[in-house]
């Protein structure tokens, strides 16, 4: 109730009624904007803190300077391993990852290795090591990129499950009787 009053108190001057502050016979606090007797006090309330909006932008245009152009090289990229939909087992913590690229990639380009959006690792080699996978099912994706970081190709997802046994906390012991 008191935070029901403190609003209305804070949004009395869009409003633009006036607040009144009478007290009962039981000694409650009543805020109104219509005095039920003589004893209601007009309240006097300070100008909110305001700021002027800023002006709005000009309208942007486009500038032609910038011209996307195709990538000089563009990269076939297979995830060979692990394959789609394949299962680890629990015993297996590590994940290989294996591709392979076509035409072989380039000094200055990167393969970036992405697990559920994220970033595993940016290397040149063909293949990589996740250690510790966690449990669930993740979605692996393996980018080529140029040193701008420009896409040069992108292999198509791999989903894969990953099962990992579920510890079980002893129960509590049984509270004996006394």
């Amino acid at each position: 109730m008191r935070i029901f009053l403190l609003c209305l108190l804070l949004l009395a001057p869009w409003v633009a009624a006036d607040i009144y502050k009478t007290v009962d016979k039981d000694g409650r606090v009543i805020y109104t904007d219509k005095p039920k007797d003589e004893k209601a006090r007009k309240l006097e309330l300070r100008d909110i803190n305001t700021t002027p909006s800023p002006e709005p932008l000009p309208d942007s245009t486009a500038v032609d300077s910038f011209q996307s152009r195709p990538a000089a090289i563009s990269y076939q990229i297979d995830i060979i391993s692990p394959r789609q939909d394949v299962i680890i087992p629990i015993g297996q913590r590590d994940l290989a990852i294996a591709i392979n690229v076509t035409p072989a990639l380039r000094g200055d380009h990167l393969l970036v290795y992405f697990m559920d959006g994220e970033l595993l690792e940016e290397t040149t080699t063909n293949n990589i090591i996740v250690k510790d996978v966690p449990r669930g099912t993740h979605t692996i994706v393996v980018e080529a990129i140029d040193p701008g970081g420009q896409s040069l190709g992108t292999s198509a997802p791999v989903s894969v499950s990953v099962m990992r046994p579920v510890i079980k906390k002893p129960a509590p012991p049984a509270p004996t009787p006394r």
